[in-house]
């Protein structure tokens, strides 16, 4: 009989609700917390990369990202972003844009919207880039569609895309041509 009786006193221990009393920490612990998750508000970071990429060659970016976040929290001496973004990078050799989602640790320091300083960041965006001039791609002026991914330690940044040519030439078609390109430089 008392075999029997074990899962009766296990789901009523299941369904009886915890009597413990909380401590006045714990109380103001899930306070705090509370407030933080009904008190967001959306923001925007200013994002910025200088870099070497092998189409562009030398190019400065300035784009913007998109978060919610507890409205108390100060990015000046740090914190942890995550959300949509997009920049526009115009270089030597040829316009990059992109869109995409990405997370970092940084701080804006006395600029209040200007992520200037990347301890650790990371992005996956759509991009579209359009040549030039002396680029390194034949032929050398074309518009290519992809996806780039990037990676910020201590401001330095390196990415890496692949890309697809859209050109088609008089006679030829280019539209099959798959590139890889990378990049390394400052920012994120």
């Amino acid at each position: 009989m008392g075999f029997f009786s074990l899962p009766t006193h296990a789901q009523d221990a299941l369904t009886e609700p915890a009597t413990h009393p909380q401590t006045p920490e714990q109380n103001q612990a899930l306070e705090q917390v509370r407030e933080e998750l009904t008190n967001m508000e959306r923001r925007w970071y200013g994002i910025m990369r200088i870099r070497w990429h092998d189409t562009q060659m030398l190019s400065a970016g300035l784009g913007a990202i998109f978060v919610k976040q507890p409205q108390h929290v100060d990015c000046s001496i740090g914190c942890t972003l995550r959300g949509w973004h997009f920049e526009v990078e115009p270089g030597l050799y040829g316009v990059q844009a992109g869109v995409g989602w990405g997370k970092l640790v940084g701080e804006t320091g006395r600029t209040k919207r200007l992520m200037h300083t990347v301890h650790f960041g990371w992005n996956v965006r759509g991009v579209v880039l359009r040549t030039w001039g002396d680029s390194s791609l034949y032929p050398q002026s074309q518009t290519l569609v992809g996806i780039e991914g990037s990676v910020s330690i201590i401001r330095l940044n390196f990415s890496v895309g692949v890309l697809k040519s859209l050109y088609s030439g008089p006679g030829e078609e280019y539209g099959e041509d798959w590139i890889i390109t990378t990049g390394a430089g400052w920012g994120f």
